[in-house]
C-alpha cells in the first residue's frame, strides 16, 4: 500500500480520484536548549547581540633585522658580537679588564722569581769555603749530577814520569753526568803532562772552568763554546773565527781511533763545539744557565776537528 490511502467509491462507477492536495509538511521544529528534565522546548525569545563583532587587523609582516641590515647593505652583527661590543664599552668592564691587566703585571715578576729559584741553582751555591784539604760536593739539579772541588792542584810530571816540574791549580773543578773528581783530575794530569803545544791549549781552556756561559763570550765574564775554543787556540797562535761551522771547517776530520787531547770535538750538526782532553772527557761551554765543566763523550753524532799538525 503507497503512502497516501484512496477514498473508497460510491457506486463502484466512479473511477477512484487521487489526491490533489500537498502533503502537509510537519511543522518546524523550534530550536532551543533541551531542558534536564524534559523534551525540547522552544525559546519563547531571541536576544540579539548588539556588540557588533570584533574586526581584526592583521599589520604587514616585518622583516627581520638581520635581513633588513643585508637588504640596506650593512654588514650583518651577530648577537654575540653585539654583547660583546656592548661590554667593551661598558665603565665596569673596562675597569675589571684594567684591574686584571694590573694585577697580571704585578704577579708576572713573582711567578719569575719563583721559577728561577726553582730551576736555576747554582753548582757550587752551598759549597763551602776550604783552604785544607780538596773538598768534594754533589748536588742534583734536572737529573744531572755536578761534583764541583775547590781549591783544586794537579801535578804535571815530566816526560820520564818520574819528577814532579809542576803543579797547576784550578779555584773550582766542575764535572757533570757522573764524572769524578778523581777521573777528570788524572785525565787533566796526563793531558798536560805530555807537554807541548796541546798541553798549552788545554792549559789555557781549563783556566774558564766554573766561568758563566754567554751567547757570544769570550772571557772569564761569560763564554760560550765557540769562544772557549778560539781562546785555547790563540795561546798556540792559531786565530779562529767566533763560530762553530767556520771552525770545523778550517779543521781537519779525523776518525775516533785517532783523537788526541787538544782536539775538537764538534757535533755534527754543528750546533756545539768542545775540546778533547783524553780518556773520553770533553771540556765546554755547554748553554745558558751552566758553567764550563767536564762531561763525558757526548752521545749524540759527532766527529773529531783537528787544527794541529799531525806531529805537534
Amino acid at each position: 500500500m503507497g503512502r497516501h490511502a484512496l477514498p473508497a467509491a460510491d457506486d463502484g462507477l466512479h473511477a477512484p480520484t487521487p489526491s490533489t492536495a500537498a502533503p502537509v509538511a510537519p511543522p518546524a521544529r523550534p530550536r532551543g536548549r533541551r531542558s534536564a528534565a524534559g523534551p525540547v522546548v522552544a525559546r519563547s525569545t531571541f536576544v540579539e547581540h548588539q556588540k557588533p563583532a570584533r574586526v581584526v587587523s592583521l599589520a604587514p609582516a616585518r622583516p627581520s633585522e638581520p635581513v633588513a641590515r643585508a637588504a640596506a647593505g650593512a654588514a650583518f652583527v651577530s648577537r654575540t658580537g653585539v654583547l660583546r661590543a656592548e661590554r667593551a664599552l661598558d665603565p665596569r668592564h673596562v675597569r675589571r679588564a684594567a684591574n686584571a691587566k694590573r694585577a697580571a703585571i704585578l704577579l708576572a715578576p713573582a711567578l719569575a722569581f719563583t721559577s728561577a729559584l726553582t730551576l736555576s741553582m747554582p753548582a757550587n751555591a752551598a759549597t763551602p769555603e776550604v783552604t785544607a784539604a780538596p773538598t768534594t760536593t754533589t748536588t742534583s739539579q734536572h737529573l744531572q749530577t755536578y761534583t764541583v772541588a775547590h781549591d783544586v792542584e794537579i801535578p804535571i810530571t815530566s816526560t820520564d814520569g818520574m819528577t814532579t816540574t809542576s803543579v797547576v791549580s784550578y779555584p773550582t773543578l766542575v764535572t757533570r753526568f757522573g764524572v769524578t773528581t778523581a777521573q777528570a783530575e788524572a785525565t787533566i794530569s796526563a793531558a798536560l803532562s805530555a807537554g807541548g803545544d796541546r798541553a798549552t791549549i788545554l792549559q789555557t781552556a781549563l783556566q774558564y772552568l766554573g766561568d758563566p756561559y754567554v751567547e757570544g763570550g769570550a772571557s772569564h765574564a761569560g763564554i760560550d763554546c765557540s769562544g772557549l775554543t778560539m781562546v785555547a787556540y790563540q795561546a798556540v797562535g792559531i786565530q779562529l773565527a767566533h763560530y762553530v761551522p767556520t771552525q770545523d771547517a778550517a779543521a781537519t776530520t779525523i776518525p775516533d781511533s785517532e783523537a788526541k787531547p787538544g782536539d775538537m770535538v764538534v757535533y755534527d750538526n754543528e750546533d756545539h763545539v768542545g775540546l778533547y782532553l783524553g780518556d773520553g772527557l770533553v771540556l765546554q761551554a755547554p748553554h745558558p744557565g751552566e758553567v764550563v765543566d767536564i762531561v763525558p763523550m757526548y752521545s749524540a753524532a759527532h766527529h773529531f776537528a783537528r787544527l794541529l799538525p799531525a806531529g805537534s
